[in-house]
């Protein structure tokens, strides 16, 4: 019971940011860019706990198991990406565009537009899948009975994770996200320091 309740807490505190934010959204830019307004600190708020995800920890650290050292390379491609990003921030501030393909669409053309909205959809359609899995795996794995048996099964749990995510994403869009997304960061670093010696 103990755990459910935190976890219930822990969820309706993320709606209830959406909530709360949701009232300061009065454009498109503010939904989808948080109007361009967020400080260095969510922006890093927010960059590490997208970092630190079921990706990152379980999925890094099951495939180090795996092949050894050379999964310290899975890491390169984000940190090259956030490079780059530093690099071009700048510049693609610029545009005042919503979105990449919006970018990449006045810089190439329609079809280049195009091209990387099917990537982004692919890719993220995969990405956010998992995510939602790994809340549902949480959830699941916590809430069971006296006999560690799960109080509900896996899909129920995902879907359940599924909706909070979305609820609060769809309540005040990027401005619920960074901040959320700061507070997960430091859930998560806090779990992590814990976590490190008894690993």
């Amino acid at each position: 019971m103990f755990y459910l309740t935190i976890i219930l807490i822990y969820l309706f505190l993320l709606i209830g940011v959406g909530i709360y934010k949701s009232k300061k959204i009065k454009t498109q830019a503010d939904f989808a860019v948080a109007g361009r307004t967020l400080s260095p600190w969510i922006l890093v708020g927010t960059m590490l706990a997208t970092w630190i995800g079921t990706g990152s920890i379980l999925g890094n650290a099951g495939k180090t198991y795996e092949t050894g050292m050379a999964a310290l390379i899975l890491p390169i491609g984000g940190t090259l990406g956030i490079i780059l990003l530093t690099r071009i921030a700048g510049k693609v501030r610029s545009y005042e565009k919503f979105t990449v393909p919006e970018i990449i669409g006045d810089r190439y053309g329609p079809a280049a537009r195009l091209l990387s909205v099917v990537a982004l959809v692919m890719a993220y359609m995969v990405i956010v899948s998992y995510q939602y899995n790994a809340g549902g795996a949480v959830l699941s794995t916590i809430l069971t009975d006296t006999t560690g048996r799960a109080l509900i099964s896996s899909e129920t749990a995902t879907i359940i994770a599924a909706v909070f995510i979305i609820a609060y994403t769809m309540l005040a869009g990027l401005v619920s996200v960074a901040y959320t997304d700061v507070g997960n960061g430091i859930i998560m670093t806090i779990a992590l320091l814990i976590a490190f010696p008894i690993l």
